[in-house]
């Protein structure tokens, strides 16, 4: 029997969610919860193998609430089930912890599949999600690769590139010539796959690129 608890701080869905998961074969629902702070003092005594959480909840974000649960309570899987279609929430939520994201207009079947899914070990995610997904997270590994690619000096070049510094500017900051500038600029670009200033420093900001502590 799979041990269900119920967050979520509208009392209609939870009762409904409840019947839907009861009348599942091998599914039981032990508790309900209305806010974090419910949950905190339920969870230790229902023990639960499967947690159906929302996002949005009273006192805390129901992200924040899934670390909590997989810090004191690792073995309890956790799955989302939120109305916010975002690929934002779904990755906050996944680096959480949690263990699936469903959206709330999903059907009692697929559900009661993503219950059993995420207690045996998968990955549950709508296939209208998935695509985004994926694509995000080949751009951060692209991203991440080029950023790997760039050494320390040409890190702090292009901080300050993204501080609106002149060549001569980031040349008497970094103790350099204007020279030794602009063959780090041009490694920049040919690094991160960009043509311009304006386009580096946009890469910068957009995937985070921070310069590493000391120099070459």
């Amino acid at each position: 029997m799979i041990r269900v608890m119920i967050v979520d701080d509208h009392s209609v869905l939870r009762d409904g969610i409840a019947l839907v998961v009861n009348l599942a074969k091998g599914l039981e629902v032990v508790e309900q919860a209305s806010t974090a702070n419910e949950l905190k003092e339920k969870i230790g005594l229902c023990q639960p193998d499967v947690v159906i959480m929302d996002i949005h909840l009273q006192e805390e974000s129901g992200i924040e609430v899934t670390r909590y649960v997989k810090k004191h309570f690792p073995k309890v899987k956790i799955l989302m089930l939120t109305i916010a279609d975002d690929e934002q929430y779904l990755q906050r939520a996944l680096d959480a912890g949690a263990a699936g994201y469903l959206l709330k207009d999903t059907s009692s079947d697929e559900l009661i599949h993503g219950i059993i899914n995420v207690y045996r070990g998968d990955c549950v995610i709508p296939p209208s999600m998935t695509k985004n997904l994926v694509m995000n997270y080949k751009r951060r590994k692209n991203a991440m690769t080029s950023d790997s690619q760039l050494t320390k000096r040409e890190h702090e070049v292009l901080h300050e590139l993204t501080k609106g510094h002149t060549n001569k500017e980031i040349a008497h900051i970094l103790y350099i010539s204007d020279k030794t500038v602009k063959i780090h600029i041009s490694n920049i670009y040919r690094k991160l796959k960009v043509k311009s200033r304006s386009q580096a420093v946009l890469y910068a900001v957009q995937n985070k690129l921070l310069p590493p502590v000391g120099v070459d």
